[in-house]
Order: C-alpha cells, then structure tokens, then sequence
C-alpha cells in the first residue's frame, strides 16, 4: 500500500472510519483526516486533552492507521492540538479585563471568493473585522477576519491563525481555534472551542473569541 493512500473503493467512507477509530484513541477527543483529490491522506488533525504527551499521541496516531486500514502516514502530516479545557465554551479571562463578544457576522459570496465580515464588541466599542479569500478556505477565513478585527488590541504582537477547523466530537460537532500571538517576548499559542449550533461560521467566530479572550490583559 503507498503511503498515506486509500482504498480507491472506499474514498470518503474510508476517511471517516479512520477518523473514527482515531477518536477512540486515549485522550483524544476529535480527529479529522484530510486528502488529496486523489485520495491520499496528507494532514491528520488530532484534538486531545493534555494527559499525555503530543508524541505518543502521534505515534498512536500512526499505529491506529497502520494496524486498521493498512496505511503508512508520515508523523509529520500529524497535527496534535491539545486544549487549555475540555470541550467547553468558556475562557480563563479575568472578570476585570474587558470581554471581547461577537455582535454579527455575514459571508458574500462571489465566484470561488468569500468575504467574511464580523462585528465584535469590547468595553462599549465596536470592532470591524473583514477578509476575501478563496471559498476554500472555508473556517480559516473566519478566524483571520475575528483577527483582523481585534489587531488594534493586540498592540505590538503579531497575531495569526494556526489552526481553524470544524471537526467531529462525538455526536457533536466542534469549531476549533488556534491562534498564535508573537511578541518580543517570545510567542504565546492559545486555543478556544465552541459547538455548532447555528453554523460552522458562527462557531468559528465564538471559538476563536474564546481564544482570543485568554490572551486580553497579557498584551
């Protein structure tokens, strides 16, 4: 079998029984398998609590693959996020620091391009955030406009989107947001989550804020 390659009968039934049996692993939580048009796996995104170290938990990865479907996947296609808190929608900010909220958000589509518009608030102030790209790219989008939004908070940090994904828990499904702020300090990651419950956007927006609201009072 080539590595990281699918059955050519099974193609996306295939893909979500591994991301099953990735979910069953210990301490992870959600797992997403992403491949090229040709089937091949060539990301796998692991959502874990933080009881065990990313390592094993790549090598877990790879050995569920091997030893299930018969397929070779190179750990570096193996992207481990392991959250601060389980799969809840909160944040650890202090009640004396300002919250940052979402207030609305629309998507205009036109051709392969999306514009992703959100509306936030903080402290009785209202915060624009506005981003094109290409539809493909889908929650990324999201998290980026929530960034761009809040770029006059974050003073000399550069702030950017690590990981923006919808991924399966359980019978749920969860956004998942990781974002990563760079200062002369040294870079900080967080993450933030929220379930969908209206829409894939609307949860991007909330777990990115949930994200985004760990970092107010360090910058």
């Amino acid at each position: 079998m080539v590595m990281g390659q699918a059955p050519s009968d099974r193609g996306q039934d295939s893909m979500q029984e591994v991301e099953s049996a990735l979910a069953r692993i210990p301490s992870v939580t959600a797992a997403r398998v992403v491949t090229n048009p040709s089937g091949r796996i060539i990301e796998v995104h692991v959502l874990a609590r933080r009881d065990r170290a990313p390592k094993q938990l790549v090598r877990d990865v790879q050995s569920v693959i091997l030893a299930s479907f018969g397929l070779e996947v190179d750990y570096r296609t193996v992207s481990v996020v392991q959250l601060d808190d389980p799969l809840v929608e909160g944040d650890a900010v202090s009640a004396s620091q300002p919250r940052v909220a979402l207030l609305r958000l629309s998507a205009d589509v036109r051709g392969h391009s999306t514009e992703i518009i959100v509306h936030l608030s903080v402290g009785g102030e209202e915060l624009l955030g506005s981003v094109r790209g290409p539809a493909s790219s889908g929650m990324r989008l999201v998290a980026r406009s929530v960034v761009e939004a809040v770029s006059g908070l974050i003073g000399d940090g550069a702030l950017d989107v690590d990981f923006a994904e919808v991924v399966p828990a359980g019978q749920y499904s969860v956004a998942v947001a990781v974002l990563r702020l760079a200062t002369n300090k040294g870079d900080q990651v967080v993450s933030g989550s929220a379930v969908v419950r209206k829409d894939g956007n609307d949860a991007m927006a909330r777990a990115s804020l949930s994200a985004l609201n760990r970092l107010i009072g360090t910058v």
